[in-house]
């Protein structure tokens, strides 16, 4: 009877796992250049039952969580009419420096910090924008005038493009961190035409998450996480019908 218990607890912590994935992903629906994730199952260890038969009948031991997968689909591209807002389409992320490290996004929600006469590209939080070449992109103002010039900001920006991106290890902020599983990056000239992307001005891309898609899967994992409950109650109502024959 233990093994009941033992099934129906892990089942209750495993959907309890795969409910945190989904909340989070529901939860950042309407993030810009957010990647939605997915919990992985595999079954426990298989032992043999306690018969005299032959041959010895196997059984279960449970579930588990082994892993939550990043899903690196295309979001939608937004038009959104702002200059320093900027999309890609297709493989690869931006680069900013955020306290000392490198970190790679698909936000591209981007703003302008002034130091004197020259401005930085800089993320919502103040992290500095990358070019090709790991630099600080700066922005030099207009003749007479006290707007920066940003006809050629697009060329400067740097789009990485990671062998595995299934592998990059996710921070805070919808960024990612590379690792040995991603591999190096590899950049491209702006006008290089086989670049396997397309980076877009005045839009953003959106989050990949489907919320249609999500609520079904909160439903299924609710009922599953109501079932195996079910199951570790009815494992104690047979264990005390035992107990009481004894």
């Amino acid at each position: 009877m233990n093994i009941t218990f033992f099934n129906g607890v892990s089942g209750l912590v495993a959907y309890q796992k795969d409910m945190d994935v989904l909340s989070h992903n529901m939860a950042n629906v309407n993030t810009v250049g957010f990647k939605g994730s997915r919990s992985s199952f595999e079954e426990l260890l298989y032992t043999e039952m306690d018969t005299n038969g032959e041959p010895k009948h196997m059984t279960g031991h449970g579930v588990r969580v082994s892993s939550v997968d990043v899903l690196h689909g295309q979001g939608q591209i937004m038009a959104t009419n702002n200059p320093l807002d900027f999309a890609i389409e297709g493989d690869g992320f931006f680069a900013v420096e955020r306290e000392g490290r490198v970190e790679y996004t698909r936000s591209g929600a981007f703003r302008i910090s002034a130091d004197g006469n020259k401005g930085y590209l800089v993320t919502t939080d103040g992290a500095f924008v990358l070019d090709s070449k790991g630099k600080e992109i700066k922005l030099e103002k207009m003749d007479d005038s006290e707007s920066y010039d940003l006809s050629e900001v697009m060329e400067e920006i740097g789009v990485y493009v990671f062998p595995n991106p299934y592998g990059l290890e996710p921070v805070d902020g919808s960024s990612f961190l590379e690792n040995d599983i991603s591999g190096e990056p590899e950049t491209y000239d702006y006008d290089d035409d086989d670049k396997p992307y397309e980076l877009r001005q005045c839009a953003l891309e959106s989050s990949n998450v489907n919320l249609g898609d999500q609520m079904v899967d909160l439903i299924v994992t609710q009922r599953a996480y109501q079932m195996n409950a079910k199951m570790v109650q009815t494992g104690d109502e047979i264990e005390e019908i035992i107990n009481n024959l004894r």
